[in-house]
């Protein structure tokens, strides 16, 4: 280790010097504390013993600006005085000393605080590897929990996209970087589409890991498609689309909480019969769907349901719908309705009720960006307790159901 000596006596500090490379330390020794900052700065000095009283400035002053100076590294400075009052020790101690020693100066007891200030540099030094460590794990994690997020997002359908006649626009963050909530709608055949949205309990990467599964069974481009369809067992053999309670009660049995599973979800998921006009919808422990047809006030679909993974025996039923032109359907996840301004008042499905009949006559983009504005303006914070996601469903043309 290198050690810096700060001494206007030559005695003193020749004496000192000769001491230490004895011990075996490499040593530098200056008579003042410019050329000391100098040093310091320049060599990278970890370890400085400096006489208090000096010509051009003393050592409490070379303290001060060694620490002013706030280096990458840990400067540990032992200050060498012969003054013996407790002030001035609380001076010293104030101005950045980590030790002190009396002259006349004992060569054992220097040793000694030389060899603990040591040993306090090497556990600063082991603390600052550790965090370099950490910091560098934690860099990897934010990347891939980054990467993550932007994958969970590509999973969710195209916003203003439309699908025989049914356009969707939807609002979605996340409380961390990932999310338990996921939503989605798709083609399901020539006369049908599907959609769901799915809460998953709880935050954070199990959720999400959750929702990219469920997800996938519920996609009618992967194998997994069978959740969605079956085979008719009559010629001509064809695919049949599934009622919404039978995909439900489908993945009730699949993803029962035990020991090894304890994330159970909330979801709604709906048929939208194009060539009939109806809507074939399941509600499983979901907030109420909100229902906004022409020419009517907005309101709430009722029907219920458990959780899905609560109890195998669970039964679940459908709510059916008779819908037109210009009618839209309001999903969203309890991190709305439960979002909490500063006084703790929830915003509540009343007040989202009335929100979507307020702004019936606006494009459903415009209505996403200002329910996003006030949701942000009734938090009064940048992050939410828990995750926010809407999907509203338009018929803006039914006349294109056979369009395939």
């Amino acid at each position: 280790m290198r050690i810096l000596i700060v001494e206007d006596s030559q005695i003193t500090r020749i004496m000192m010097h000769r001491s230490l490379e004895k011990w075996g330390y490499d040593v530098v020794s200056v008579d003042n504390i410019t050329a000391a900052i100098s040093i310091i700065s320049d060599d990278k000095i970890q370890f400085v013993i400096t006489d208090w009283i000096m010509p051009g400035g003393n050592g409490t002053l070379l303290c001060e600006q060694v620490r002013a100076l706030n280096l990458p590294f840990y400067t540990y400075m032992i200050l060498v005085t012969s003054l013996d009052d407790t002030q001035s020790m609380v001076e010293g101690m104030d101005a950045g000393a980590d030790d002190f020693i009396r002259k006349p100066i004992q060569l054992d007891e220097l040793h000694a605080r030389i060899r603990a200030g040591e040993r306090i540099l090497e556990l600063e030094k082991s603390l600052t590897e550790s965090n370099n460590q950490l910091l560098a794990a934690h860099e990897v994690i934010n990347r891939d929990l980054n990467m993550a997020a932007t994958m969970q997002r590509s999973l969710l359908p195209s916003a203003s996209s439309t699908i025989l006649g049914i356009a969707n626009d939807w609002l979605f963050y996340p409380s961390t970087h990932l999310s338990g909530d996921i939503f989605n709608f798709f083609q399901l055949d020539k006369h049908h589409v599907g959609f769901y949205i799915i809460d998953v309990a709880g935050h954070g990467i199990a959720s999400a890991m959750q929702s990219f599964t469920i997800s996938r069974l519920l996609s009618p481009d992967t194998s997994c498609s069978n959740h969605l369809k079956y085979r008719s067992p009559e010629a001509p053999y064809s695919q049949v689309v599934r009622t919404a309670p039978a995909v439900v009660e489908n993945l009730n049995q699949q993803f029962q909480t035990d020991t090894t599973n304890i994330l159970y979800f909330t979801m709604i998921y709906g048929v939208i019969d194009t060539k009939n006009q109806t809507i074939d919808l399941c509600q499983a422990g979901h907030p109420n769907p909100i229902y906004l047809q022409t020419g009517k006030p907005a309101r709430f679909i009722v029907d219920g349901g458990l959780p899905v993974g609560i109890i195998p025996e669970a039964s679940y039923e459908s709510e059916h719908l008779k819908f037109g032109i210009g009618d839209r359907l309001f999903l969203y996840s309890d991190g709305i309705t439960e979002c909490e301004s500063p006084t703790g008042e929830m915003f509540g499905a009343e007040r989202l009720r009335q929100f979507v009949e307020k702004t019936r006559q606006l494009e459903t983009s415009e209505v996403m960006r200002l329910l996003d504005q006030r949701i942000s303006d009734w938090h009064e914070h940048d992050d939410f307790e828990d995750d926010i996601s809407m999907l509203v469903l338009e018929v803006v043309d039914v006349t294109s159901r056979t369009a395939l």
